[in-house]
């Protein structure tokens, strides 16, 4: 059917419209029904409040890849963080967020002690400050085949990049770039993090559609550069957000 097409892929880039597709839902007489079976690919973004977000999530519960880019706005101290439940009962297997999203910030964060990323093999975390000064335990994460993290030749610390590289089961590596793509190749080769599976990219996430990309763009052009390498003598390449 065309309506379930249409629903597939759905993006919501503010909060008038996350509204409205709530509403599109609740008419239905069997909306969490349609919801679980029919949203594969959610992207959420703006400013969509937390509260919003949590209804969109428990009703779309059959969502398997997901882009939550909103900020925490409407949490309010001593309160319980309405995402933590419907985010732990999806099946995800794409998540790209603001981990600053299901958890006040610490040090002493680890991953997987949240049955949201238990399912995950494709992960983008947003926050700038990851591998600073800890990994966040993304060594737990078994399952994880797809990493996309944030890197700075000045805040990085390279025996954390070094110890994500010695995963076996991390198939890709994306690191987004604000400095000169030279500055970066050059602290990497130099701190010996030079990796087949390491692709720079942009700094910004490019919002869904745009350049022709879609809900899986940045991993399906990551896997394409990796893919060319294993065939080729070329080291690390940086590919700007519109080619990924």
């Amino acid at each position: 059917r065309a309506e379930t097409l249409l629903y597939r892929k759905i993006v919501l880039s503010n909060e008038s419209i996350a509204i409205c597709f709530l509403s599109s839902l609740y008419i239905r007489s069997q909306h969490r029904d349609f919801a679980r079976g029919t949203v594969k690919s959610l992207c959420i973004e703006g400013d969509v409040r937390l509260s919003t977000a949590a209804k969109i999530l428990s009703l779309c519960s059959g969502t398997t890849n997901l882009s939550l880019w909103i900020a925490p706005s409407d949490i309010k101290n001593g309160t319980t963080n309405p995402l933590l439940q419907p985010l732990s009962d999806l099946p995800l297997i794409s998540l790209s967020l603001s981990i600053s999203l299901i958890f006040r910030y610490t040090q002493l964060v680890c991953l997987s002690s949240f049955k949201i990323f238990s399912t995950v093999t494709h992960l983008e975390i947003l926050n700038g400050w990851v591998l600073w000064s800890s990994t966040v335990g993304l060594e737990y994460l078994h399952r994880l085949t797809h990493l996309c993290l944030h890197i700075h030749t000045r805040r990085t610390k390279p025996k954390l990049v070094a110890s994500l590289l010695t995963l076996p089961h991390l198939q890709v590596v994306v690191f987004r770039i604000s400095e000169d793509i030279n500055t970066v190749q050059t602290f990497l080769e130099s701190n010996s993090l030079s990796d087949s599976r390491i692709v720079l990219a942009s700094q910004v996430p490019t919002t869904w559609g745009e350049f022709g990309g879609g809900d899986m763009s940045l991993w399906k052009g990551a896997d394409q550069v990796v893919d060319w390498r294993r065939n080729s003598t070329k080291g690390m390449s940086f590919y700007p957000e519109s080619t990924l």
